[in-house]
């Protein structure tokens, strides 16, 4: 058994994608009607064929299959598929004895998936596209200090997303410049609680914050604690 679930990253966001109007559109290219020849499966295996698009609905190519064991952002994949082409379609090859959660991945992380699928051990063979769609990513920006009010200059943070129910969603790193200024340009679009910590074991949670997707979010100065 398969089921489609909406993963975090348009909780309430796609308000904030009609106000500054979605990805410009791009052609797609024309749809090949002609039916694929159908593969024989192995015993004890699955075989899904996935269509990725974008918020206008376009294919993207170079999108590559995964599955892993945790629907989050980073666990990593027990299986990689073949990449999408121009079509936006690409294949991939898993145990049907496993309780896995499929999905796209953007090697260049400037999309996301917003949707994954719940594969159930033991389920039937998948006979329709699994459709994905992407999202662009996230920037967050901040200036922080540390509890002495010193500001936190040329030092590695590390940031945790915390999806509200589903608890650890992603990690990312940066390093602080002179002025205590961080950017981190690569994160999935959603809603998260965010949790800081510098390397001198200095730390800050930071109320759930919704960042849209393919827009920059400064929460001003912060001190860590």
């Amino acid at each position: 058994m398969i089921r489609k679930a909406l993963t975090v990253l348009l909780l309430s966001l796609l308000a904030a994608c009609s106000e500054t109007g979605p990805p410009a559109s791009r052609e797609a290219p024309p749809v090949d009607s002609t039916p694929p020849a159908p593969k024989e499966a192995k015993a004890g295996t699955l075989t899904a064929t996935i269509q990725v698009v974008d918020l206008s609905g376009a294919p993207q190519a170079h999108m590559v299959p995964i599955v892993t064991k945790e629907p989050n952002a980073f666990d990593k994949p027990v299986k990689t598929g073949s990449a999408t082409d121009h079509l936006g379609k690409g294949t991939i090859r898993f145990s049907a004895d496993e309780h896995l959660f499929l999905r796209a991945w953007d090697p260049t992380l400037n999309y996301f998936p917003n949707n994954f699928y719940e594969v159930l051990a033991g389920g039937n063979q998948i006979t329709d596209d699994l459709v994905i769609q992407m999202v662009p990513a996230a920037a967050l920006s901040v200036q922080l200090l540390l509890p002495d009010d010193t500001i936190a200059a040329n030092m590695t943070i590390g940031l945790m997303l915390f999806h509200p129910t589903r608890g650890p969603w992603w990690p990312a790193e940066g390093t602080t410049d002179t002025d205590g200024f961080v950017t981190f340009a690569h994160l999935p679009a959603g809603e998260y609680v965010l949790r800081f910590k510098a390397a001198s074991g200095a730390r800050l949670e930071y109320r759930q914050t919704a960042l849209p997707p393919g827009d920059r979010v400064d929460l001003g100065v912060l001190t860590l604690r």
